[in-house]
């Protein structure tokens, strides 16, 4: 599967769950979906990976809405590259 194309289905399944009232199950698995894509196409060491790990942790909406918005920021490098 395309980069880009990985991320976006992440971020749909990021507002899947967002909308889906927040089950804590399907956002730990979209949260380990999302960091590992990220540690796949950028590396651990890189600034979108770090404020993924750093930030989304706590199972609530803001942490879901930090992440996406990390998701297409990478979206948006990957595309550049």
């Amino acid at each position: 599967m395309p980069d880009k194309l990985r991320i976006q289905n992440l971020i749909e399944h990021g507002w899947h769950v967002f909308e889906n009232d927040l089950d804590q199950e399907k956002f730990l698995s979209w949260r380990k979906q999302a960091f590992d894509c990220l540690t796949d196409l950028l590396g651990p060491d890189h600034t979108y990976t770090q404020r993924f790990h750093d930030y989304v942790r706590p199972t609530d909406k803001i942490s879901l809405l930090t992440g996406e918005g990390i998701l297409e920021a990478a979206k948006e490098q990957i595309a550049k590259n």
